[in-house]
């Protein structure tokens, strides 16, 4: 093995700090800008042996092949420990925890002034920040650009850029620096360690890296030779120093999988030097395709699982191996010594923030991919993950491609016929009531205390809650201007990201939220925790949409239907879309058996092939039983089963034994029920719901349109059909 050279014996002739470029933005003041180098620190020290570094200069000079040397530190350690924080991110409740809806910080105007590092660097700040690009030029796609600029805290921030990957090339740097000019008028300095004679001494870098920089910008290119270098000048040291700062950390290639625990990489490939040319000109076409793709260390800044990066997932290497592939071998190969890969597309990118993570596509089809290997079967799987708005958890995003583990999941067909009606009792006082008044009769004074306090917002799928006009609803029978919410994603398996999106609304106007996780008997909390958030502290019950039927046996198992009816018999808003919807009414119109309506639901449609995904029929299944009727939501749509939902349930009521209506709700409307009223409320002023029923004698089905014209009728008033 080449003996890496000790720093204090690396030349230190000072070539790193060039200038801004004309297109820079306009110079800041002194207090922000970087401290004057001294005289002393320039003066070169001779190197008493031959590093790693001098051999790539001297091989890539002569057009010598560079992995022949490189090839002996596949297996070097490169980690230098994750960087953590000991408070939480910005975001997500874990069950149970709250989280309120304020989580912005304005004040940004004094980020560059030291005497604030404490409080911008605090324990509060979720760190590491780190944006990983597939490929170096998507790091300035406007949607992947846009974070980088928002992790930094500031609108101009201060870049430094660390070529060594690509050896410090200048055209590299030019492209970079004129990136960062013109989008965010930001000032780039470069920092050139690939060679002896241009590292400056580590006072010098750690006034670069750690004191200065907002962002550090790694290139693309080999990305051992950068390992190697970094680890023998001490970069590596700074940068995680820096980054327990909360410098963002970003790059593509290369620059994206060196932050990771393991990397997949190309860094044997014979034209993977400094010079290519030379390389290409002296090898043939075959002896350029005679090279494999090895898994290094890398950095282990990324905190959570040991993922190993694979940038370029969706490549074909010059050996003519996909990257995917190949990704998929190593993994079996390793026999569980690495958990799994996160595979990370030309175009796309991961963004962390502390233990919190999204993809971002920067053409709008580009993705990350989790893939796992199965230690016994030695079989792999592979699920596209899909861009998010907001952060979740990094350990919940790589387990998506793991089903969830309910029992029942295995069986679920068998359960189409429970009976999960705990709740037909609680709207009788109020119809009660209005036969007796259609009916002329006077009210008795015990008919007249029998007023029914059920309040819900059905709406046709989960982002109608977003739309004014149906939020404003469950806001106004909240009687709160910013109402307690407890947020239930069991029918969506507790996944964050469904969090995020059923809950933008209520975040936004700042409502404390709870969010109670049950889908999986391991966060279950006590009976009594339970009581106090659904029963005791919550305004609104917020169920997502998802598999109703899962939802619904998970509440059944665990009492939490139970608990349900119980708030809603003091008027607790109940509320949701799609399945959070239809769970409220006697029985819903349900697609719980289509197969990727499963929590790992990327990772199966990835595997089926399109006739196994649209081999399902949907189900008529029990709901809570607070709504006499039917409710099929998404009413106006067409299902993956290329059977369209109204048709079809008019088929489920001509074969019904009840006499139940059913109320079909557009995916932009709801359905908003007060006691013995109701209204319906379009989200986007041309959705709206339908009432269907059918005749018992011949068969047919008539379905009409409701009106919502805004005002409030009684409920079987508007569940009437005059055939």
């Amino acid at each position: 093995m080449v003996k890496a050279a000790p720093l204090a014996n690396l030349s230190t002739a000072f070539l790193s700090l060039s200038p801004p470029l004309d297109t820079a933005a306009t110079t800041r003041s002194s207090s922000n800008a970087l401290p004057p180098i001294s005289e002393s620190s320039s003066s070169p020290q001779k190197p008493q042996q031959q590093s790693h570094a001098d051999l790539v200069s001297a091989m890539t000079e002569n057009g010598t092949l560079l992995h022949p040397v490189l090839e002996r530190h596949v297996g070097t350690d490169f980690n230098v420990g994750e960087v953590t924080s000991s408070a939480a991110p910005s975001a997500v409740p874990s069950a149970a925890a709250s989280v309120s809806g304020d989580t912005s910080n304005d004040d940004d105007d004094d980020d560059h002034n030291p005497e604030n590092a404490d409080d911008n660097n605090s324990a509060s700040e979720a760190v590491p920040k780190i944006v990983a690009c597939g490929k170096g030029g998507a790091l300035y796609l406007p949607a992947i650009f846009s974070k980088v600029i928002e992790l930094s805290g500031t609108d101009a921030p201060n870049i430094v850029y660390i070529g060594t990957a690509s050896f410090d090339a200048d055209k590299n740097y030019l492209r970079h620096s004129e990136e960062f000019a013109s989008r965010g008028g930001c000032e780039v300095r470069r920092l050139d360690v690939s060679e002896p004679h241009t590292v400056p001494p580590t006072e010098e870098m750690r006034r670069l890296v750690v004191d200065w920089a907002d962002v550090l910008v790694c290139s693309g290119g080999n990305t051992l030779h950068a390992l190697l270098r970094w680890k023998e000048t001490g970069l590596d040291l700074l940068m995680k120093e820096a980054a327990q700062n909360g410098t963002v950390l970003c790059g593509g290639s290369a620059g994206a999988g060196c932050w990771f625990n393991s990397m997949h990489s190309d860094s044997l490939r014979p034209d993977n030097v400094k010079h290519p040319s030379r390389v290409k000109a002296v090898l043939d076409e075959d002896e350029l395709e005679d090279w494999d793709y090895v898994k290094i260390s890398g950095l282990g800044i990324v905190p959570g699982p040991d993922f190993m990066a694979v940038p370029h997932f969706d490549r074909t290497g010059t050996n003519g191996m996909e990257r995917s592939e190949h990704a998929e071998q190593v993994l079996v190969e390793t026999e569980g010594e690495v958990p799994g890969a996160l595979g990370i597309d030309n175009n796309a990118a991961i963004v962390i923030e502390g233990d919190m993570a999204m993809v971002v596509s920067g053409d709008g089809e580009a993705t990350c991919h989790v893939v796992i290997a199965d230690e016994e079967t030695g079989e792999t799987s592979t699920a596209p993950l899909v861009p998010q708005e907001e952060l979740v958890p990094f350990e919940e995003l790589v387990d998506l491609v793991k089903p969830a583990t309910a029992d029942h999941l295995e069986t679920l067909e068998e359960h189409v016929a429970t009976d999960f009606g705990i709740a037909e009792d609680l709207l009788e006082p109020a119809l009660s009531n209005t036969n007796a008044n259609a009916e002329d009769a006077p009210a008795s004074a015990d008919q007249e205390e029998q007023v029914s306090n059920v309040k819900i917002v059905a709406a046709g799928r989960m982002k109608a809650l977003q739309m004014p006009a149906v939020f404003e609803k469950v806001i106004e029978l909240s009687g709160k201007d910013q109402p307690k919410i407890v947020y239930i994603g069991t029918a969506s398996f507790d996944r964050t990201d469904k969090f995020n999106v059923c809950t933008k609304a209520f975040r936004e106007l700042e409502c404390e939220i709870e969010r109670l996780d049950v889908s999986e008997s391991d966060t279950v909390p006590s009976m009594e925790e339970m009581r106090r958030l659904v029963v005791d502290w919550a305004d609104v019950l917020l169920c997502s949409g998802g598999n109703t039927l899962h939802g619904l046996l998970r509440w059944k198992e665990t009492g939490l239907d139970l608990l349900m009816k119980e708030a809603a018999e003091q008027g607790t808003v109940l509320c949701g879309g799609s399945a959070g919807a239809g769970c409220w009414f006697n029985s819903i119109h349900s697609d719980s058996l289509r197969p990727d309506n499963v929590k790992n639901a990327e990772c199966v449609k990835n595997e089926l092939d399109d006739e196994d995904l649209i081999d399902w029929d949907f189900v008529k299944i029990s709901g809570l039983g607070i709504i006499p009727a039917m409710c099929v939501p998404h009413f106006e749509t067409t299902g993956t089963n290329e059977v369209a939902r109204s048709e079809h349930a008019e088929q489920v009521l001509v074969d019904s034994e009840d006499n139940d209506p059913a109320i079909g709700i557009d995916e932009n409307a709801a359905l908003v029920v007060d006691g013995d009223m109701a209204m319906v409320v379009s989200g986007d002023g041309e959705a709206t719901c339908h009432v269907v029923i059918a005749d018992e004698e011949t068969g047919e089905t008539i379905t009409e349109p409701i009106e919502p014209d805004g005002e409030m009728v009684l409920l079987e008033e508007l569940m009437d059909v005059q055939s």
